[in-house]
């Protein structure tokens, strides 16, 4: 009976620290999550604040950009997620810029081939440039010049897609998931007219696929199973024989499947300005065209887009409760919109003294915010943040120079508290352990020494 409670007190000892052990683990990961994600998301806070109407928008979704500052000017369904066809494209270029040799020559393996809509056919074990493939991509929108990219930079089209994804997130993209590397229908295939607009932008820093979009048409080197090649510029906007053409078009991209409708992007540059138009699931070609022209036109006539503040920028000085002084920067840059060429440069920051409360801020730590008016109406807010550390008491450890959050000190200081108690529980339990072996123990010698008495008067009985 004494070896079963035993076995059972056991037993349950260790559920009991298993379980506080997991605790602590999760308590552990909880604090390193505090740590690092920690820090604000920069958000651009903009407005119209005067001018003419925008153009008539029939797509689902468009995005007008300021190429400069990445300010949206005007907006709809901007984050909407939508499949973007072969704008997808756009990315897949850059990709290749980044991570290819144009010079390399790339084995087409199995299953690029069967790759569905546009193609250039290329045939399994056909060896081509990453230049050609680049060149027949963008111009001929080939899907299987797309997955042979693909499949040369990442081994896959899975692998390159992590690659894309992770490119989308660094160039700032929140509503984009890419699955392929040419837009064909995946349902885990999507993006939005502001990430598209955002991928346009970075593809028309590269002279090299400025150059490739503006070619109307390009003869493919001899492959050893093929002569030659050609593939022809379709882009209206970039072609100079079409009615549709539009000098100012730095790059431009087409797209269309059944699922994802008609999909374009372009970006245009003239007189010092640059706009990108992205546009999601239009009604037909010649819409998205139509109103890509119609937004540029309206863009380089009408708009202008004005830094109000920049970021880090001091602008203003409180004094706190304590008496210490502690100056406020802007959060992110402020940007207007004017829409009939002319702005008051002269903003006003209206800002409530009393929303600074006593306590500790630290560097970067959002304190309060600030109501923007210009032409006495209200365009907007920013979020004002303390340019430097302010403790109300000494900080932790001075002398290295780095100061801990007062919710970390707390928690770690729970979290020490915890572990105390756990090895407190753990010792006392260990001790009682070793009392009830060493009782046990003394038990079981005394209960040898009797069978043994016992055994000895029986063999004195037993003597003749």
């Amino acid at each position: 009976m004494d070896e079963y409670c035993i076995f059972c007190y056991n037993y349950l000892h260790g559920v009991i620290f298993l379980k506080f052990n997991r605790v602590i683990k999760g308590l552990a990961a909880v604090l390193l999550g505090m740590v690092i994600f920690s820090g604000s998301t920069q958000v651009r806070a903009s407005s119209v604040i005067t001018g003419t109407a925008t153009p008539e928008i029939l797509s689902e979704a468009v995005v007008l950009m300021d190429g400069e500052t990445g300010q949206v000017i005007f907006g709809k369904n901007a984050d909407m997620q939508l499949m973007p066809a072969s704008t997808t494209k756009m990315m897949t270029a850059l990709l290749v810029m980044e991570h290819a040799k144009l010079e390399d020559i790339v084995t087409v393996g199995k299953n690029p081939p069967y790759a569905e809509g546009a193609s250039m056919g290329f045939r399994e074990g056909e060896q081509v440039s990453v230049k050609d493939l680049l060149y027949s991509m963008v111009l001929h929108s080939a899907n299987d010049s797309a997955e042979i990219l693909a499949e040369h930079i990442s081994g896959s089209v899975e692998e390159f897609a992590v690659l894309m994804n992770r490119k989308a997130e660094e160039l700032g993209a929140k509503n984009t998931h890419f699955a392929n590397p040419h837009g064909l229908t995946n349902e885990n295939h999507y993006t939005s007219a502001y990430d598209l607009s955002l991928i346009s932008r970075e593809v028309a820093k590269y002279p090299y696929l400025v150059d490739i979009f503006h070619t109307p048409i390009y003869k493919l080197g001899p492959t050893n199973m093929t002569p030659e090649r050609w593939a022809s510029n379709k882009n209206s906007l970039l072609k100079k024989s079409d009615d549709l053409y539009y000098e100012p078009t730095v790059v431009a991209k087409t797209g269309y499947t059944p699922d994802a409708r008609y999909a374009y992007t372009a970006v245009a540059s003239k007189d010092g300005k640059t706009y990108i138009v992205s546009i999601l699931k239009s009604t037909s070609q010649a819409q998205y065209y139509k109103e890509t022209l119609d937004l540029f036109n309206w863009a380089f006539e009408k708009c202008s887009v004005v830094k109000l503040y920049s970021k880090g920028q001091t602008l203003k000085t409180v004094t706190l409760k304590n008496g210490d002084q502690l100056q406020l920067e802007a959060e992110c840059d402020f940007y207007v919109v004017s829409t009939d060429g002319s702005v008051d440069a002269n903003p006003m920051l209206i800002y409530d003294d009393t929303s600074v409360f006593e306590g500790d801020f630290a560097k970067g730590q959002v304190v309060s915010e600030a109501s923007v008016k210009v032409n006495g109406n209200e365009v907007g807010t920013l979020k004002l943040v303390a340019a430097s550390d302010v403790y109300t008491k000494a900080p932790l450890a001075p002398e290295s120079g780095f100061t801990i959050p007062k919710f970390l000190v707390i928690a770690l200081m729970a979290f020490v508290i915890l572990v105390a108690a756990l090895f407190t529980i753990r010792t006392i339990n260990l001790r009682k352990r070793r009392r009830r072996r060493r009782h046990t123990s003394q038990k079981l010698r005394e209960y040898k020494e009797r069978q043994m008495g016992r055994a000895s008067g029986q063999e004195r009985n037993n003597i003749y």
